[in-house]
């Protein structure tokens, strides 16, 4: 008891209660064998990585090219200016000199020509003739008038080939320069034809580049679209499966503390009560101790005889029996 002073040679053996030695002992025994646990690895994935959709994109970013198709049309669009570059006007006329005048010309005119002369000169006979019997019919054929009609008969006869034949040839020659200029018309309309044809060749090739380029792009467009939807499908892949890492973790460092838990658990459920125990063990009494026990103890002693505990009771006798407790 505390103030009581214990015989000497008593002992005083703290330990604990009966009631929870057993429950102390063998949690005790468990933190011990939790503490000498090796570490336990979590063998699982820490991360997700990339997902197949994610591997499949990225092989795809990494085989995207130009397409060959914008590459074939720039070198289209580039020979189309190349060959507009080179392109020039040729006239396709010439001059209607003698020769061509000559080439366009009937070449059946003089044979057009000799039935008129032809007649032209029987009708001069003719003429002549009717002079003569006239001349004669008047006693004067042979003299100077037959003479004056015979060679105005030859003038006219001259006058009228020559007419004949200017006519014939003045007529050809409008002909021949008339079919001249109709041919020039038609080369210069076949070369105008034939340019406006390349022209519109060049067009089109050079529009038909430009689609080609076109849907070079797109087809780029639609597979950087596809990988696009690949990278937003692999995101919620890995997602999913880092969600899964997260709770495979989660459940292991679970599973792990769990033993410490149960420790903590049985420690917690003592904690404040009352599991120590003291047990004193009073030595052999002398006289004195002997008679401070008849006199009830030693508290009761010292205060019928007037003292506040034994040790000042003792003191005033000259005594120590004892050590003194707390």
């Amino acid at each position: 008891m505390a103030g009581e002073t214990l015989p000497s040679g008593s002992t005083n053996t703290q330990g604990l209660a009966d009631w929870a030695a057993p429950y102390i002992t063998n949690y005790l025994g468990q933190a011990q064998a939790l503490s000498q646990t090796p570490y336990q690895t979590y063998q699982g994935p820490l991360t997700s990585g990339a997902s197949n959709l994610q591997n499949t994109a990225f092989t795809g970013l990494g085989s995207l090219t130009v397409p060959s198709s914008i590459g074939d049309a720039a070198t289209t669009a580039g020979n189309i200016a190349t060959t507009a570059q080179g392109m020039t006007y040729k006239p396709m006329t010439t001059a209607f000199d003698a020769t061509q005048a000559q080439n366009y010309m009937n070449p059946y005119l003089q044979a057009s020509l000799n039935p008129q002369l032809e007649e032209a000169r029987r009708q001069s006979q003719i003429t002549q003739a009717q002079n003569a019997g006239k001349m004669t019919q008047a006693g004067a054929f042979g003299g100077g008038r037959q003479a004056i009609l015979d060679a105005e008969t030859q003038r006219n006869l001259g006058t009228n080939l020559a007419n004949i034949t200017s006519q014939g040839y003045n007529t050809a020659y409008d002909k021949a320069a008339a079919q001249f200029n109709a041919d020039q018309q038609r080369a210069m309309q076949e070369a105008q034809f034939g340019s406006t044809y390349g022209l519109d060749a060049l067009r089109t090739g050079l529009t038909g580049a430009q689609a080609q380029g076109q849907l070079g792009n797109t087809l780029n467009t639609a597979n950087l679209g596809n990988i696009q939807a690949q990278l937003a499908g692999g995101n919620v892949e890995r997602g999913i499966t880092s969600e899964g890492i997260a709770a495979d973790l989660g459940e292991f460092e679970k599973q792990r503390q769990f033993p410490y838990q149960q420790v903590q658990f049985q420690r917690d459920m003592i904690s404040g009560l009352p599991t120590g125990s003291v047990t004193n063990t009073p030595g052999q009494l002398s006289g004195i101790g002997s008679l401070l026990s008849v006199l009830g103890g030693g508290t009761a002693a010292a205060s019928a005889l007037g003292y506040k505990n034994v040790g000042e009771l003792l003191s005033s006798l000259g005594l120590d029996i004892g050590q003194k407790t707390p």
